[in-house]
């Protein structure tokens, strides 16, 4: 019921800031959330499995191929029309003399006439070459474009991957640390009530030690079913450790929040587990905690998990509500 922190998140930050630098990617918070978590995984590759290390990497190289070849398609267009700019340039600089040695009568009218028509024709080459090239970077530029678009749906399902919990399906920890930000930064912004709920279900062990390990995990799965039958839309569920749950409840007071903790109470007692044929009772203590006006997300969960030690200190079932 402690918090743990297996990186350092301003380390985590410092890096994916400097990747993005590198890669002269904007900072905005959609490509922000793409490297800290990508980094965060492989930082941390004690709490992953294979494929979701295996998954962080191939959007580190999907970017690092998108925005090199990005990057090389602009600097050959950029390179074509400074040279077509400077061959404009000399060709009306030519013009300039053509005119005035016209003007001072020092060429015939013939050999004016075949200047001009060398110009031109130097002039058009140059304007259908830079036609060419601006047509042929617009199609590869289209085919980046759609890339991205196909990097960008590739995140958004592999982000699901890394902030979701395996087993329940719930967000895990790192899912809830981007969450929390923002909705702390929402109940400030607007009316200041955010509540968080931790939940710990009572003598799991002897649940896992009787019916072994996989009937713990059907256990886990069920009381997650039924929680988020309780919570609203709008609620976010996260699996916040071995038989932990936190409950975070927008738009909620701590009466909201106990009357949710109640009625969850009320539904695992009519709806107990079933293995062949043998009731499971689902039992658990919880932490209350609301929001304050001076305080983070961190402080919240702190003072939310201090409740649920309290509560399981005073015996089981009980709920208790921070200060």
């Amino acid at each position: 019921m402690t918090l743990s922190t297996p990186v350092n998140p301003v380390e985590i930050a410092r890096i994916a800031l400097k990747r993005l630098s590198e890669r002269a990617l904007p900072p905005t918070p959609e490509n922000y959330t793409q490297f800290y978590n990508a980094i965060l995984t492989i930082k941390a590759p004690e709490s992953k499995t294979a494929s979701e290390m295996q998954v962080a990497w191939q959007v580190l190289y999907k970017l690092d191929d998108a925005t090199e070849g990005a990057s090389l398609l602009t600097e050959s267009l950029l390179e074509n029309l400074a040279d077509s700019s400077q061959v404009f340039e000399q060709k009306l600089g030519d013009l300039k003399q053509v005119r005035q040695a016209h003007v001072a009568q020092q060429v015939s009218i013939e050999e004016t006439q075949a200047s001009l028509e060398d110009m031109l024709n130097v002039v058009i080459s140059t304007t259908h070459n830079v036609h060419s090239t601006v047509r042929t970077s617009h199609s590869d530029l289209q085919t980046i474009r759609d890339s991205i678009r196909h990097i960008e749906e590739d995140l958004a399902f592999n982000r699901k991957v890394l902030e979701q919990d395996a087993l329940t399906g719930a967000l895990n920890r790192q899912g809830l640390d981007h969450l929390l930000l923002r909705e702390v930064k929402r109940a400030q912004r607007i009316d200041g009530r955010l509540t968080a709920a931790i939940i710990d279900l009572d003598d799991f062990k002897l649940i896992n030690d009787r019916f072994t390990h996989l009937v713990g995990d059907q256990v886990l799965i069920h009381v997650t079913n039924l929680t988020k039958a309780v919570l609203r839309e709008s609620d976010v569920l996260v699996r916040y450790g071995g038989e932990e749950f936190l409950l975070l409840l927008v738009d909620t007071d701590v009466r909201g929040a106990s009357y949710v903790i109640d009625r969850l109470k009320l539904v695992a007692g009519r709806t107990p587990y079933i293995h062949h044929n043998q009731r499971i009772e689902v039992r658990f203590s919880a932490g209350i905690a609301q929001l304050k006006d001076d305080e983070n997300g961190r402080a919240l969960l702190l003072r939310a998990d201090e409740a649920l030690y309290r509560a399981k200190q005073s015996g089981r079932g009980k709920t208790e509500i921070a200060d």
